[in-house]
C-alpha cells in the first residue's frame, strides 16, 4: 500500500476509518452478545469514527468531484454561463468550507482548552472528536481550491 497522490491518502485514510470502526463496532458486539462482557466505549469510539469518516468523504467528494450534483437546468445552458456557474459554485463552496474551518477551529480549541472529555470511563478527549469539523472542511477548500485552478475541470465537473 503505497501512497502517491493526495486522493490515495485521502481514500487510504477513509479506508481505515472505515475498517477500525467496522472491527471495534463487531468485537463489540461479539463481546456483548456471545460473552455477556459489553465494552462500554465501543459506541462512542465508532460514532466518534464514522463522524470522522463522513467529513473525509465529503472532502474526498469534492476532490473526485464523486458528489451529487442536479444538473439538468444546466446542462441546457451555454459553455460560458456553465462555467460561469461552476466558478461561483466553486466560490460558493470554498466560502462555506472557510467558514466551516473557522467556526470548527474555535469549537475544538474550545474543547481543547477546556480539558473536556467525555463522560464515559473512556475519557476520550473531545477537541480530537471536534477536530473532524476543521480537518473535513479543509480538505474541501483544498478540493475547491484545485478546481478553480483548472478551469476545464471545474465546467465539465463541478456543476
Amino acid at each position: 500500500m503505497q501512497v502517491q497522490t493526495i486522493d490515495d491518502g485521502m481514500e487510504i485514510g477513509l479506508g481505515l476509518v472505515a475498517l477500525v470502526a467496522t472491527v471495534m463496532g463487531t468485537l463489540a458486539v461479539i463481546s456483548r452478545y456471545f460473552f455477556a462482557l459489553p465494552i462500554s466505549f465501543s459506541d462512542e469510539i465508532v460514532t466518534y469514527l464514522v463522524v470522522w469518516g463522513l467529513l473525509i468523504g465529503v472532502g474526498v467528494g469534492e476532490r473526485q468531484n464523486i458528489h451529487i450534483r442536479a444538473t439538468i437546468i444546466v446542462e441546457r445552458l451555454s459553455p460560458r454561463v456553465q462555467l460561469w456557474l461552476a466558478r461561483t459554485t466553486l466560490v460558493l463552496t470554498l466560502v462555506f468550507g472557510l467558514i466551516m474551518i473557522w467556526f470548527g477551529g474555535l469549537i475544538t480549541w474550545q474543547r481543547y482548552s477546556l480539558h473536556e472529555v467525555s463522560p464515559t470511563i473512556l475519557q476520550f478527549p473531545q477537541w480530537i472528536a471536534r477536530a473532524c469539523i476543521p480537518v473535513g472542511f479543509l480538505l474541501v477548500a483544498c478540493a475547491a481550491v484545485a478546481h478553480f485552478r483548472r478551469p476545464t475541470e471545474a465546467k465539465t465537473e463541478a456543476v
